[in-house]
């Protein structure tokens, strides 16, 4: 099973909702452009009308079944579906039925974790995309940028380089790298000893980097990549 892709495309159906309900003929009084305003409306009419709710699930799979179908794309193409959109390892060449199923990005590479449930990708502006972890901050993704890149090395580079990613988290001992922001004022830091901690921003300075469980860090955000990456060239 693979684990990680290099080039590969990722397509979907934009403001999915939103475009299958105009081309169904629906008057739909909210400006499309404006994501917030357009998914709040769609969802008071789905909420005032549950039928709705079956119709467009059955449509949006009807949509990408049949560029699946049109494209003659293989199972083996696909490295992901979701709702309303599909990662492919090729481009396709009919993207206009009914509906537009537009390319959307194109991602260098492509890392799913072990349990395949989350995924990394560094596109070609070199923008890191993750999918699927929860409590995502910029800290963090720095080190997935990281890890996006070793997989361009050759096998030896890749796992001398993990090896030194991993000590060097560890070895970190800046504060910031360990506050998961909740919002604007607030943090959460992991403690050996006491577990989850809600503090402000402000007082993360007084945390001690020696009290800070890296280990749980680890695990949850990092891990499940690395493990991937390790099994993928294992196999290799």
């Amino acid at each position: 099973m693979t684990l990680i892709y290099h080039d590969v495309y990722l397509y979907d159906i934009e403001a999915c909702h939103y475009t299958i309900l105009k081309n169904m003929g629906y008057n739909l009084e909210v400006d499309g452009s404006d994501k917030l305003q357009r998914n709040i409306y769609i969802g008071k009419l789905m909420r005032d009308n549950p039928r709705l709710i079956s119709l467009l699930r059955k449509t949006t799979i009807s949509v990408i079944d049949d560029y699946l179908r049109e494209n003659k794309v293989k199972e083996d193409e696909i490295i992901l579906r979701q709702y309303d959109g599909l990662i492919l390892t090729r481009k396709l060449y009919q993207t206009n039925l009914h509906i537009p199923f537009n390319i959307r990005n194109i991602f260098q590479v492509f890392i799913f974790s072990i349990d395949r449930k989350k995924y990394i990708a560094l596109d070609n502006s070199n923008n890191v995309i993750v999918k699927g972890v929860s409590h995502q901050y910029d800290k963090m993704n720095q080190v997935y940028h990281k890890l996006t890149q070793l997989t361009m090395l050759n096998r030896e580079a890749i796992f001398r380089n993990l090896d030194k990613l991993k000590q060097s988290f560890f070895d970190n001992s800046d504060l910031h790298m360990f506050a998961i922001p909740i919002d604007d004022k607030r943090v959460k830091v992991l403690l050996k000893r006491y577990g989850e901690v809600t503090m402000s921003r402000s007082a993360v300075k007084f945390v001690s980097s020696e009290d800070i469980d890296k280990t749980k860090y680890f695990q949850y955000y990092i891990e499940p990549f690395t493990k991937s990456i390790v099994l993928e060239y294992l196999n290799n």
